[in-house]
């Protein structure tokens, strides 16, 4: 397994070492250095054990579903922030009714799983980082660097302390004792030490090796466990709180859904009886035009109503008789005591029935008119008593 310890979500210069049955030395260096160690490994995230408080209590039942409301029960009053907030994992002893228990923040524990995933890693179980201390029973494992201390007081219990309050631990530790208690011990105060008859000293000489027997016993504890139940837990638990708002938001949407084929439906039915109106319309209108796209009616239509304007043009051109009457009216003007009897137009001819009291103006008429049409004027003429009936034939245009 790799182990990876870091010091702060963005370290950039983590420490890790590759475990096996046999200690290993922990190295140090960049990411890009790391991440090939990390090939076909399961990831051990080790993190400050400040963000972790280990602790015990004691709970009288084995069975898991009541050790998941036990416990947090059995710590609520020993903890300071709100429990919901809180991520508990729990190992039970055997043959005992005490729990070892470890506490973090929901949170901060997702911070540190993301801050894996930003290199492209998963971490298979998460640890305080006093778990890579060495341990022995009976005896206890204190590191000191600097400001910052590590005291490892069990298989799965021990604390991250600083200076300031080191001496109120082991004055809690140490009571009751009449003799020594070993202490394996690493710092760079060694000194200051030396006098404390509390303590039988096992100088630490291989602090840059992490041992098997230090942390597999510690996977008991690891703080994964439980966090993906959590995360389906709360979202039945906002389920349950938003299902009636979503189930009626579903409902609405369906059937605004619903709504809009129907009146869809409703108005492409409405669509299709028009289209069917307007193309009887046109067929009635123009019987001999086939072939007719409802979407194109209206050019279509535009289309037929020039050709018929064209055609009327053409024929009002050639059999209008107004040019003819014109001319046959002022011609009367000209002539004089002419009477119109019969007016008769037929395709392009205009016959004229008049009488008149001479000859000569019917001829003076005929001439007139001639002059003006540009055309011949068929003329036939009767003499009765005191009078001259004739029929003048246009048949020309002006």
């Amino acid at each position: 397994m790799l182990v990876i310890r870091l010091q702060t979500p963005n370290d950039t210069e983590p420490a890790w070492a590759v475990l096996t049955n046999k200690p290993a030395d922990w190295q140090h260096g960049s990411w890009e250095t790391l991440l090939p160690a990390a090939r076909g490994q399961d990831i051990v995230l080790l993190i400050p054990s400040r963000e972790v408080l280990l602790t015990q209590t004691s709970v009288n039942t084995r069975n898991q579903r009541q050790l998941q409301q036990a416990v947090p029960f059995a710590l609520e009053d020993s903890i300071a922030d709100d429990l919901d907030h809180q991520h508990i994992v729990w190992q039970t002893r055997a043959d005992s009714t005490q729990v070892d228990v470890a506490i973090i923040r929901r949170d901060r524990l997702r911070v540190w799983v993301n801050a894996l995933q930003m290199h492209q890693l998963r971490a298979n179980s998460v640890l305080p980082d006093v778990f890579a201390l060495p341990w022995e029973a009976a005896s206890l494992t204190l590191w000191q660097q600097g400001e910052t201390i590590w005291l490892r007081t069990g298989e799965l219990s021990g604390y991250a302390s600083s200076p300031a309050a080191l001496p109120l631990l082991l004055d809690s530790l140490t009571a009751g004792k009449t003799e020594a208690l070993p202490l394996r011990l690493y710092s760079d105060q060694t000194e200051t030490w030396a006098a404390d008859a509390r303590f039988a000293l096992l100088p630490e000489t291989q602090a840059e090796q992490l041992l098997p027997s230090s942390l597999q016993p510690a996977l008991k504890l690891n703080l994964l466990n439980g966090l993906q139940d959590e995360n389906r837990a709360n979202f039945r638990e906002h389920w349950q709180r938003w299902r009636v708002a979503a189930s009626l938001a579903a409902v609405t949407a369906l059937l605004a859904v619903g709504i809009y084929g129907v009146e869809s439906y409703r108005l492409q039915q409405q669509l299709d009886a028009v289209d069917a109106q307007n193309i009887a319309l046109f067929n009635e209108l123009f019987p001999n035009v086939s072939d007719v796209d409802p979407r194109s009616l209206k050019n279509r239509l535009a289309s037929e109503l020039v050709r018929i304007k064209g055609q009327n043009s053409t024929s009002g051109n050639s059999t209008s008789p107004l040019p003819q009457l014109a001319a046959v009216a002022a011609a009367m003007q000209t002539a004089g005591g002419l009477t119109v009897e019969d007016i008769r137009a037929q395709t392009g001819t205009l016959t004229v029935n008049l009488q008149a009291p001479n000859q000569q103006a019917i001829e003076t008429l005929r001439a007139t008119l001639e002059t003006a049409l540009g055309n011949p004027v068929e003329l036939q003429s009767s003499r009765t008593a005191d009078s001259v009936k004739a029929t003048l034939t246009l048949g020309g245009q002006s």
